[in-house]
């Protein structure tokens, strides 16, 4: 029976309930923030000749919501009012109607209060003055605003101001670089404001996990990256995007340069083998949040949680560290409407260098010539082929000279957009924001689209209880090309056309020889496979205040998601035209969780003391639905995947269903003794389903303590130059438990296997059971410094790190004679151990201009311990004891046999010419034990820079990345440099090939298919990964809020920025970067990825 698949699966009754009070709570957040911003937008029109004031607050009241109430004894009715005015603000007609009087208003909700003026209040007058700098340089285009207004104005050439002010009004002074001041007018009429340079390191709040730290009493090692720095890559599609090369010990490598595409982020290296190497994501408390459905808009900031002593506090989830993320709140008392969008060209940044039709012709034409009577088909008149006088002229050169990545590429044009709206009253704030994405891919057909609508209210109910509410609700939808897209478009033939003049298009096969595969352009035009997801999530938060050190937090949350595979692959496309008749597929995978948190935060300070503690409780639940259904044999190409019941084969049925459960309880204390000596211990046990029945709880504690050097006596004097000095020792335990939900059980599956002349489907055993799998356990030791000089212009940041990872999970393939193909276990144990560095200063801050840069240094590395005498790997990747974690394996090619060499080649069946390797066993012959390790996928190390220079509203920055020491292996070098496969090959190859004449080469001479041929990975292939990227470059201008107060502006900034900008590498391929595969043994792999584009950005932001 077909499952119909309706809104019920996707949101249940119960959620339904949750999202209902969820909404109940946004609804009346919004209408009380509403409320207070209703006199901005209420526009009346009024006509008052010779009234009165009660004529023209009548008018008000008939035509908007509003109530007016005031003392009659303060009111002069006797005086004469003449107010015309037609579609204005109510605000507007009150300042105008109580102008040059005594009494001012106040607004709260939809209720107006008149009241008397203090004296001093009741004129303004003409102040000035003067803003300079630490040293007494005047400040160019400081900002000089009436705080709580749109009022100001910007310092000129000589650091000088002037405007009109009242006695009770309070100016605000701020600059980029410094620190922002506020002065009552008072009686002053001038003044000489000097700023001071903005140190906010030490005040710092980071998010740990269920709860807030003030960074300067940290015991651990956390990153932080706030919202400004986040959004300096304003084409950033995802969060993790704009926060590449942010943070020491943080690896974010693009892959894949497809549209939307999500980075590979790896914390200090790789900690597993087979369970997950992805950090835990934690979005306002909530677990295990997918960071794709987060705008990068309404991201405040982002913590990660680096050491194990940090992370601990999430025990079995924290292995791979944490990310925190913050999404922005509304301010009380503010009204903010702000709107970003970003118009984007991308194109593609960097070719591979293959032949062009001449010269693929001349490598073809060699190859017949090395066998004796053999002529290449394009130069025998005899061999009239099918496409022969298409593709050739009579004297046998090409009549095409297609350039098969211009073809398959073009400049994709996106856009994204996000409309945000903010603001408070006394009690209640409010954050809503809605945002689109329309990404185009640099492959013909390819993009991704995504609409996400985001609310979070904060409520103030009672002195003693403050709620929380959250709704992140979304979609996307995105067309994929095909995985092997560019191996095609690389081997594609260039003398062969696109498209013929009767608009058929070429085929590889159409040259006698080569393989029949099809035209690339024609596949990505044909073939579909599209994306489709939604998402939801509701996060409740309860903070009860029992005593004014003491509060109790409770939160619930709940996660769903649907999503939809579907491709088809019609009968046009060569394999599924005269047997097939087209091949469709679909795959459903709906997915739920909730999550409820319970606990107790204790903070109290006495004399020189502060303890700080919490205690709390987890319930966590998931579970996932999957059906996947595939058909062939259609008769008509017209119903694609929309109709599987026409295809008359099922090739494909299948459906799923997992759950998984965890308890946890935990606790974390930090004690901090007069800001100088700081101590932290953290506590968590995890229940989880996913292990076997003796092993399904997991401890895991930590520890860490620092010493704030600084505040010592003895470091007085030294406190001129390092104003601040702080070394950090912590030694924690982490789990990891991320393997299948069933993992310890034993698992059967379903197989269809010939049966006479029919096929029957019948169950086996899989997987064997393990009531014994127990946690994947790492013990991490973190050794820290920061420094602070100058008064903040210079901060230093170092850790030292030492990590072993023991238990590790493995899904270990057993020998046939066991009846099971696998079963999970734990085995071996590695190492993980570096250093990271970072550097924030401030170089110039002089005369209104500024000049920052930060910097951060990553060196990681890894070592397998021990791996219980197993090998495992493909792909030339390996674990082996011994070795790093990304070992590359290969034969090791020594050169090419020489004719002088003739007799030995003959040995190994060889001839000159050939290729020649290391006999490493010297058994005489080629195979599986010649093997060796040729590289490390791994880099040595990874630097970034961040230049930042700001002048008089223009910002101009370029971010610089450096990755050193990495070897590659490019397999698109490997299949097409090795012998002539009537494909496409490397420009290099026909120049380096051997010859008699050159017979000091490493590439085999040009014969024909099956004459010689090898593909096996080898070190010629294995080439360095070394680069040098320009990864952004941006030019900024912030509008002077003197330029914006008329029309109601608070900001307003273009931009223009360059992604990916350039790059330095001796790289043969496409990108250095781009890592085709995810599994341990797989790092360092380059296998045909989707190319990365360049992109040009066009930014506007506005704020109102």
């Amino acid at each position: 029976m077909e499952k119909v698949w309706n809104s019920d699966d996707l949101l249940p009754k119960k959620f339904k309930s949750i999202m209902k009070i969820t909404l109940l709570f946004l609804i009346l957040g919004i209408l009380h923030v509403s409320a207070d911003t209703y006199a901005q937008k209420a526009q009346v029109t009024v006509e008052v000749k010779s009234g009165t004031f009660y004529d023209v607050v009548s008018e008000i009241e008939k035509q908007t919501e509003f109530m007016f109430f005031y003392k009659s004894e303060d009111i002069d009715n006797s005086k004469q009012v003449d107010i015309q005015v037609k579609n204005r603000q109510v605000t507007d007609v009150l300042n105008e109607l109580l102008k040059n009087t005594n009494l001012t208003y106040r607004i709260s909700g939809k209720h107006i209060t008149i009241l008397k003026k203090d004296a001093v209040q009741q004129q303004k007058k003409k102040i000035s003055g003067t803003v300079t700098d630490p040293d007494g340089i005047p400040v160019i285009g400081a900002n000089v605003v009436i705080k709580g207004t749109t009022v100001g104005t910007v310092t000129d050439l000589d650091g000088k101001f002037s405007l009109d002010a009242a006695n009770n009004d309070i100016l605000s002074f701020s600059y980029i670089g410094y620190a922002e001041q506020e002065i009552e007018v008072g009686n002053r009429t001038l003044f000489n404001v000097k700023l001071a340079e903005d140190y906010k390191a030490l005040e710092e709040v980071v998010v740990v996990g269920y709860g807030t730290m003030l960074k300067r009493n940290l015991s651990t090692s956390v990153g932080s990256v706030d919202s400004e720095k986040l959004l300096e890559r304003p084409n950033a599609t995802n969060v993790f995007q704009g926060l590449a090369g942010k943070v020491a010990g943080v690896n974010i490598a693009l892959n894949s340069g497809a549209p939307g595409g999500s980075p590979a982020i790896k914390i200090r290296g790789i900690g597993s083998l087979n369970s997950s190497n992805t950090p835990l994501y934690v979005v306002d408390g909530v677990v295990g949040v997918d960071p794709d459905q987060i705008d990068p808009n309404i991201v405040q900031s982002i913590d990660i949680l680096k050491d194990a002593t940090s992370s601990s506090i999430y025990g079995a989830r924290g292995a791979n560290g944490v990310v925190v993320i913050t999404t922005k709140e509304g301010k009380k008392n503010t009204t903010n409407i702000s709107y970003n969008t970003v118009l984007s060209a991308g194109t593609l940044a960097r070719k591979v260098d293959v032949l062009n039709a001449e010269e693929a012709l001349d490598v073809f034409k060699r190859a017949y010539e090395a066998q004796p009577g053999r002529i290449a088909p394009h130069l025998d008149p005899s061999n009239m082929f099918t496409h022969r006088n298409d593709l050739f002229n009579p004297d046998g050169t090409p009549k095409y000279d297609t350039d098969w990545q211009d073809a398959v590429t073009r400049t994709a044009f996106s856009h994204q957009h996000s409309l945000s709206f903010s603001g408070g009253s006394d009690k209640l704030t409010a954050v809503a924001n809605v945002s689109y994405k329309d990404n185009q891919g640099i492959m013909l057909e390819t993009y991704k689209r995504q609409l996400n609508a985001f609310i979070n209210v904060g409520w103030d109910l009672k002195e003693w209880f403050h709620l929380q509410a959250m709704l992140n609700v979304g979609s996307s939808n995105a067309r994929n090309s095909e995985n092997a897209i560019s191996r095609y478009t690389l081997e594609a033939l260039p003398f062969l056309p696109i498209q013929y003049e009767d608009g058929t298009y070429s085929r590889k096969g159409d040259y006698p020889g080569a393989e029949d595969t099809e035209n690339p352009v024609k596949i990505l035009k044909e073939r579909k496979n599209i994306d489709k997801n939604q998402y939801a999530l509701a996060n409740v938060i309860g903070t009860f205040k029992i005593t004014s050190w003491l509060k109790l937090t409770t939160s619930f949350s709940r996660q769903d998601g649907s999503y939809i595979n579907s491709s088809y692959t019609p009968s046009t496309l060569f394999g599924y035209g005269d047997t097939q008749k087209g091949k469709a597929e679909k795959a459903h995978r709906n997915t739920m969780s909730w999550t409820n948190e319970d606990y107790l935060t204790f903070d109290k300070s006495w004399n020189k003391h502060n303890l700080n503690v919490v205690a709390g409780a987890s319930w966590y639940y998931s579970k996932t639905e999957k059906s996947e259904l595939g058909a062939e044999n259609f008769f008509d190409d017209y119903f694609e995947y929309n109709n599987m019941g026409v295809g008359t084969v099922r090739s494909k049925v299948g459906s799923d269903y997992t759950d998984n459960k965890m308890n946890s309880y935990y606790a974390r204390i930090n004690y901090n003794f007069d800001n100088r000596y700081l101590l932290g211990a953290s506590f968590r046990e995890d229940g989880s389903s996913r292990f076997g029945l003796n092993n399904q709880y997991g401890f895991f504690p930590s520890f860490s303590a620092a010493w704030r050097v600084s505040n010592e006596n003895f470091f007085e004097n030294a406190k001129k130059v390092i104003d601040d000095m702080k070394v950090r020792l912590s030694y924690g335990t982490v789990g990891n438990a991320e393997i299948g939900d069933y993992a310890s059980m034993a698992r059967y599956e379903n197989k269809r296997l010939p049966f006479g002349k029919d096929m029957t489907t019948i169950v086996t055993l899989k997987s064997m059971a393990n009531p014994d799998l127990r946690w994947e356990k790492s013990r991490q030791l973190d050794a820290g410094i920061d420094l602070s000089f100058f008064n903040g212009r210079i901060e230093f940041m170092a850790d030292y790190y030492h990590k072993i990872t023991t238990d590790l999970l493995y899904e270990l393939q057993l020998p046939s004679n066991s009846g099971y193909e696998k079963t999970m276990t734990n085995l071996g144990k590695i190492r993980n151990q570096g250093l990271e560095m970072s550097l924030n200063t401030r170089n110039i801050q002089s005369r209104g201009f500024l000049w920052t840069t930060s910097w951060n240094y990553t060196m990681n590395r890894s070592m397998v311990l021990d791996i219980n005498d197993n090998i495992i790997g493909k792909w030339g990747g390996r674990i082996e004891e011994g070795h790093p974690l990304n070992a590359l394996y290969g034969y090791v090619r020594l050169g090419t046999w020489g004719t002088d060499e003739a007799e030995e080649a003959a040995k190994y069946n060889k001839k000159p010419g050939d290729i020649k390797y290391w006999d490493k066993n010297g058994n005489g012959m080629k195979d599986g034990e010649d093997q060796d390790y040729i590289g490390n996928g791994a880099p040595k190390f990874e630097m970034n820079m961040t230049n930042t220079f700001s002048w008089k509203g223009f910002t101009f920055m370029f971010d610089l990345q450096w990755v050193y020491g990495n070897k590659l292996i490019n397999f698109t070098r490997q299949l097409m440099g090795n012998r002539v496969t009537f494909s496409n090959a490397y420009a290099d190859i026909p120049v380096n090939a051997w010859t008699p004449e050159n017979q000091n080469t490493m590439v085999p001479s040009l014969r024909l298919p099956g004459d010689g041929y090898e593909n096996d990975v080898d070190s010629w292939s294995c080439e360095p990964g070394s680069f040098l990227r320009l990864r952004n470059i941006g030019l900024k201008y912030d509008f002077s809020s003197r330029m914006l107060s008329a029309a109601h502006i608070k900001s307003l900034s273009l931009g223009f920025n360059v992604e990916n900008a350039f790059l330095i590498t001796n790289y043969s391929g496409s990108d250095p970067e781009v890592t085709s595969y995810d599994a341990v043994f797989e790092q360092g792999v380059d296998f045909y990825t989707y190319p990365k584009p360049r992109t040009y950005s066009f930014t506007l932001g506005v704020n109102f």
